[in-house]
């Protein structure tokens, strides 16, 4: 991630942690259902675990109470400070790293059987170092399982539910924030795309998940910017479930 990011996360990290009351729980996104029902985690216990990006830390907490060894990676000291407090309030055995997603130079090769991260890639500018990173770290047979915004989704305008951006459009959102003298950046690669980044590093591509629901009804209301309405007709998360060959 860039200097960019890490400032914007310096300065939303408290609203965003204290303002969305996000629970401690497997939530890969908005219309995922919740815990491991799409099927991608599998048996934790015991595994050695790396959150990339982890933000307030309620994902990796909730690996932690099933019973894996869980470190946390995130490149803003703001949203640490929070997820050492959430760690603290549950009493939870869980380390916690400053470092962007792109150098875990902090960890040797095969130190992690799952690397894991719930809608975070989308703001790493260099995808392709992150998951190499990601896969130097695995263990032979170790798995990455990460979620983000769905591309489709972000090209289409919420108010009148049409196309309102390309697909194959390089250039990344962005919003400068006043109030926070910081500016969001956020990066949109294709299905395709992200397939050809996985497999160009060597993981084996097992899984991609698009969840949703056609009943607008069916989502909950607190998605921020995402509208039922347009969820029902587009699917608003992604997940990817890829695994690093037993043998190389």
């Amino acid at each position: 991630m860039t200097d960019a990011a890490k400032d914007w996360w310096n300065a939303w990290a408290d609203e965003f942690q204290e303002a969305g009351d996000i629970e401690v729980a497997v939530a890969f996104g908005p219309g995922a259902p919740p815990g491991d029902d799409l099927g991608l985690l599998g048996d934790v216990d015991g595994e050695r675990a790396i959150e990339l990006g982890c933000g307030g830390a309620q994902f990796g907490l909730a690996l932690a109470e099933r019973g894996a060894d869980v470190t946390g990676v995130d490149l803003s000291e703001a949203q640490l400070a929070h997820a050492r407090e959430n760690a603290n309030e549950r009493d939870a055995d869980v380390d916690f790293v400053e470092s962007s997603v792109t150098d875990l130079s902090a960890f040797a090769d095969a130190s992690f059987d799952l690397a894991f991260s719930a809608f975070a890639f989308q703001w790493v500018e260099d995808l392709a170092a992150a998951l190499a990173e990601a896969y130097r770290v695995l263990e032979p047979g170790g798995r990455l399982v990460y979620s983000v915004d769905h591309p489709f989704y972000k090209t289409m305008d919420p108010e009148t539910h049409e196309p309102a951006r390309s697909y194959f459009a390089n250039e990344p959102r962005r919003a400068y924030s006043e109030r926070f003298d910081a500016e969001m950046v956020i990066h949109s690669r294709g299905v395709g795309e992200t397939v050809e980044l996985l497999t160009d590093v060597g993981f084996d591509v097992e899984a991609i998940r698009e969840p949703g629901y056609e009943d607008p009804e069916a989502y909950e209301n607190d998605f921020g910017s995402f509208d039922p309405e347009l969820m029902a007709k587009v699917p608003p998360t992604v997940a990817y479930a890829a695994r690093k060959p037993a043998r190389e």
